[in-house]
């Protein structure tokens, strides 16, 4: 909604008072809006000018507006030549929706031009002689050619039925649809100002919460994948108990397993009787060998059971919580919105930062590595890039701290966070060197070794390219790629926040 043609008019004539009041402080609090504070015989005054799309206006202003995230260019020149200057005068012209507020000052008069015409509203410093110092934003104006240097060249009313005054926009002969505030000093600013404020905060409420809320439900979304693959994990269970059966068989009948043979078949005594059964073997292992493979794997996965329910149980918490916090999101008043956005924060599902926190934060060096969590709930550190790979292995690690690399390729530097003293249990090994595996030039391979050792083992040898390192007391773990363990790390990924 922006004022009418008339409704400028009258809010010009009210605003006379403010005529020689000096201007004390100018502040631009968005592209095109800007705040004149002003003293003189009323006493203190804010002026407030906007050319913003479909919010042009002009009005005494009972609150301050906020400070954008980042100080626009044009405020520093606007207080350099306005700051000390006395208002002369507000001129307006007739029908149409372009003002033009007149300064007073030692260097010499200088204007400052609103034009308050709707989508294309802009500011415009004014010089003595007509030329344009300065505009608020770009004008698109294909008639006008309004850029710092040119002379202004206000609008050209569009012509009007013989007998009618050119106009623009609403008619001066329009209907106020503002009712002035009785005792006021300024009654039509103060009805203005009222109803703007409350479009402002109605707009800042329903901002506010579609920045928190989409966040929330990208958490949820995640939380649901994770809870698919963690049954996917608890499914596969039952199927362990083949494995043991399998290494049962093997156990009992180690003397027919031949070695280098791909399948042996043997018998097996059910309550039905005996039984031939064929049980798969890898030809480069040896008979012994074979059967403790099979005794491993069922006991990884009886193992991990308990921390896949464990994880479960978290990840259904978190869920919970997340969508509670969505429908206490959407219930929120303006008010409310930065407690909801810390819990938000504290659950993993914050917003993006304000543009002006993260250029604060430049001086910060970004995060250099990526987060995960392994099934029993370890931060798992996977380095971003070569150089995000030294920032993690040198200045982010700790001693105790696990570290990984897929043996012999181009990849991550993977960290596990450890307690001094503790090692990770197996599961949290295994998704390590997947992510390993997975952010390494061997992605997509059946099987990779993956080396493994104590942070406290690794060096970044002087003059090395960057993520280039030598590491001693390793292990090496022959891993066999599991696509769904890494869809679920993947799946919980967490952000930065």
């Amino acid at each position: 909604m922006s004022l009418t043609a008339r409704e400028i008019a009258l809010v010009v004539e009210e605003l006379a008072p403010l005529c020689g009041a000096r201007v004390d402080q100018v502040r631009v609090h968005a592209e095109r809006a800007l705040t004149l504070e002003l003293f003189g015989a009323a006493g203190e005054a804010r002026l407030l000018l906007s050319a913003e799309p479909n919010l042009t206006r002009l009005h005494v202003s009972a609150r301050r507006p906020p400070a954008p995230e980042v100080a626009f260019q044009l405020q520093a020149l606007l207080r350099k030549e306005l700051e000390g200057a006395r208002l002369a005068g507000i001129d307006v012209l007739p029908g149409d929706r372009v003002i033009a507020l007149r300064f007073e000052r030692a260097a010499g008069p200088v204007r400052l031009v609103a034009e308050l015409t709707g989508r294309h509203g802009n500011l415009f410093l004014v010089a003595a002689d007509g030329t344009i110092r300065a505009s608020a934003g770009r004008n698109p104006s294909e008639r006008r050619r309004l850029v710092p240097g040119q002379p202004y060249v206000p609008p050209v009313l569009p012509a009007a039925p013989p007998g009618e005054t050119p106009s623009r926009g609403a008619t001066a002969q329009g209907e106020l649809r503002f009712t002035p505030v009785a005792g006021a000093a300024f009654p039509l600013s103060a009805a203005i100002d009222a109803e703007y404020r409350a479009r402002e905060e109605e707009r800042l409420l329903v901002e506010g919460r579609r920045r928190l809320r989409e966040p929330v439900r990208a958490a949820i979304a995640r939380a649901g994948r994770a809870l698919v693959k963690l049954a996917d994990e608890e499914a596969r269970v039952p199927a362990a108990e083949g494995d043991r059966r399998a290494a049962d068989l093997l156990k009992t009948n180690l003397r027919l397993v031949r070695r280098g043979a791909r399948e042996v078949e043997v018998t097996e005594w059910t309550e039905e009787g005996p039984r031939q059964v064929k049980v798969a073997l890898d030809p480069a292992l040896a008979p012994q060998a074979n059967m403790e493979r099979y005794y491993r794997r069922y006991r990884r996965i009886v193992e991990s059971a308990a921390r896949v329910a464990a994880r479960a149980v978290e990840v259904r918490g978190r869920e919970a919580a997340l969508r509670a916090l969505l429908a206490a999101i959407d219930a929120a008043d303006l008010a409310g919105l930065p407690r909801l956005e810390k819990e938000a924060r504290r659950l993993g599902a914050g917003p993006r930062r304000a543009l002006a926190a993260r250029r604060h934060r430049r001086s910060e060096p970004a995060l250099p590595y990526r987060t995960f969590r392994s099934l029993a709930g370890l931060a798992i550190l996977v380095g971003k890039g070569a150089a995000e790979n030294d920032q993690l292995t040198v200045r982010v690690a700790k001693g105790s701290d696990v570290w990984l690399h897929a043996r012999g390729q181009k990849g991550a530097h993977v960290v596990v966070r450890v307690e001094k003293g503790k090692a990770p249990d197996g599961d949290t090994l295994l998704d390590a060197a997947h992510l390993a595996a997975h952010f390494s030039d061997a992605r997509g391979a059946p099987q990779v070794e993956v080396a493994y050792t104590r942070a406290k083992y690794v060096r970044k040898p002087k003059g090395a390219a960057p993520g280039a390192v030598t590491y001693t007391q390793e292990r090496v773990l022959a891993l066999r790629v599991e696509p769904a363990r890494i869809e679920r790390l993947l799946s919980e990924e967490e952000g930065e926040g």
